[in-house]
């Protein structure tokens, strides 16, 4: 082996392409998603967007055209703030505990359940579930409506919300799904400010929904996000 006797360190040189970092956040167009972005990729995430921003998510799998109107983006990124939150950050005695890979797991899991659909696509860097709703019907090579619900309980059977609540009506958190895919179904619609559907365990039967920390809220729980998702050491 040679006898290393000196190291020169040269900085490397990036164009920067007149900006002042080599990072810039860029928001997707279409999902919203908010992500760093170097030269490179987004050169090329520009050049396939046209007049609009989409990520590179959303380019790979074509919802950045006019089609996307069939779409619907939903997720349950909302249970998995209330689990972290209530059961791993904050646990109370006389409720059940998680550890942060107990959390994962589940995560995992109703990714997995999830992409049994083939009319399923996720995005894990978002908690995202995207739906083509072109392909949904009664007639030609479409799925019913009702294989979509299905993968939607599915999904919730991997969070085991009965086991984790004493008193959760986990129907009443399907229902909310589940009119508001009827109701996609049937006019393409998502309220204004509310593109993505995100139900949150509010008025499913839980007293403690008052619950508010400095750090979290129920309600808050809506727009977790993967970075917050992370080990806390006491």
């Amino acid at each position: 082996m040679p006898n290393v006797k000196e190291i020169e360190l040269i900085p490397r040189k990036e164009d920067l392409d007149g900006e002042l970092s080599n990072e810039i956040y860029y928001e997707c167009d279409f999902c919203g998603k908010r992500m760093p972005q170097k030269p490179d990729p987004r050169t090329l995430c520009e050049r396939l967007s046209g007049e609009h921003y989409y990520c590179s998510f959303c380019l790979r799998n074509k919802f950045h055209t006019k089609n996307n109107r069939h779409i619907l983006m939903l997720s349950f990124r909302s249970l998995i703030g209330y689990y972290y939150y209530k059961f791993y950050v904050h646990p109370i005695t006389s409720m059940k505990k998680i550890y942060l890979s107990e959390l994962e797991d589940i995560i995992k899991a109703h990714e997995q359940a999830g992409l049994q659909n083939p009319l399923f696509h996720y995005d894990p860097e978002t908690f995202i579930w995207f739906i083509d709703f072109s392909r949904i019907g009664r007639n030609g090579k479409k799925i019913k409506l009702n294989d979509v619900l299905k993968t939607i309980i599915n999904i919730l059977v991997c969070f085991n919300v009965s086991d984790k609540f004493y008193d959760v009506k986990s129907h009443l958190l399907y229902k909310k799904y589940e009119e508001a895919i009827e109701k996609f179904y049937q006019s393409r619609y998502r309220p204004t400010g509310k593109i993505i559907l995100v139900p949150t365990l509010a008025g499913c039967g839980i007293t403690s929904f008052t619950e508010t920390t400095k750090t979290w809220s129920v309600e808050g729980t809506r727009e977790f996000t993967r970075e917050e998702l992370r080990l806390r050491i006491s």
